[in-house]
């Protein structure tokens, strides 16, 4: 490295040699680069240049777990475990069905589950996102990583936005738009877990990202950690086709995760060709008559409760049958 150059520029060289010389980064390096971007220490071209090198390289399991540490370093977001018994994520936002997996928590939450569910909004404009419906639900919108863990230990259902514990992170979220395509943050996100639930729920877009999920939650040494297709991206199971759902487990470390195949537990339905952002809570106080969503709101419980009480899918679907039956307006 010569005096004139850019320390940032390492990396980049790195990432973007030839074929026979790039290599990925190493967990350390990982954590320096991001802790360099946090700083201020980067260019705009150089933090383009980063995530499209990234992208275009696919990133690995030791990038990601550098990355996911070094924000929850950065973050403050390392201390010890809360009361919170699951964390959801949710940044991918609906647009082909509407997003009854917020009813799914709501109906968790009511019956005694703490759940943190934390996301962000605004990426595309064509979205639907958790935040849109939080007055509908009867949900606390949170100011601070201490404020959401005080209202969910009342007993509330709350949403932790990303612009209230980790603003510098939404930025190159929204970067996406600029660059046309998701990066690697897309990902960490996902796996910050703010209030360290001892037991997480991903839901992912593409096939195989499972494995990559499961090896930084290894490394964050969360004790259950459950990854699935959903749709749309979101932690939502499709209730009319199989789903498999990739369970890792810290008493099985370094261990592949253990896959559970998840039938549907409804017939093939036909997509709407439109919806309407109050037919989730016309769903919830039995205003329509909808056999995907109520499938889908009972099969997305029965995840979280196979996963929180490690019950069989049988017994979790049958549980979460009961919860809709019972829920209060």
């Amino acid at each position: 490295m010569t005096l004139s150059d850019h320390p940032f520029s390492h990396y980049l060289r790195i990432l973007g040699k030839g074929p026979k010389s790039r290599r990925p980064l190493t967990e350390e390096e990982a954590a320096d680069a991001l802790a360099m971007i946090l700083a201020g220490e980067v260019t705009d071209k150089q933090l383009g240049a980063f995530l499209l090198l990234m992208r275009a390289n696919g990133e690995t399991p030791s990038e990601l777990i550098g990355f996911v540490k070094g924000l929850r370093s950065a973050l403050g977001l390392e201390g010890p475990a809360s009361n919170v018994d699951l964390d959801w994520s949710s940044y991918a936002g609906k647009w082909r069905y509407p997003p009854y997996y917020l009813l799914s928590v709501k109906l968790l939450v009511q019956n005694g589950f703490r759940v943190c569910l934390h996301g962000d909004d605004g990426q595309f404009n064509n979205r639907h996102y958790a935040q849109a419906f939080l007055e509908d639900l009867g949900a606390y919108e949170a100011t601070s990583v201490a404020d959401a863990e005080q209202h969910i230990a009342q007993g509330e259902l709350v949403y932790l936005p990303l612009s209230a514990y980790a603003p510098q992170l939404r930025e190159i979220l929204h970067l996406k738009s600029e660059l046309g395509v998701r990066t690697v943050f897309n990902t960490a996100v996902k796996l910050l877990n703010p209030l360290n639930a001892p037991c997480a729920i991903q839901g992912i877009f593409h096939k195989g990202v499972e494995n990559l999920h499961h090896a930084a939650a290894q490394a964050l040494a969360t004790p259950k950690n459950l990854v699935f297709k959903g749709e749309g991206g979101e932690a939502e199971i499709r209730p009319d086709a199989l789903t498999n759902l990739f369970v890792s487990r810290l008493t099985s470390p370094g261990e592949v995760p253990e896959s559970i195949a998840f039938k549907g537990i409804i017939e093939r339905q036909t997509r709407p060709k439109t919806w309407e952002p109050d037919d989730v809570m016309r769903l919830w106080r039995g205003e329509v008559e909808d056999v995907y969503g109520e499938g889908a709101v009972i099969a997305s419980v029965a995840s979280a409760l196979m996963l929180t009480k490690d019950l069989s899918i049988d017994e979790s679907v049958l549980q979460a049958k009961q919860f809709w039956q019972k829920r209060n307006d």
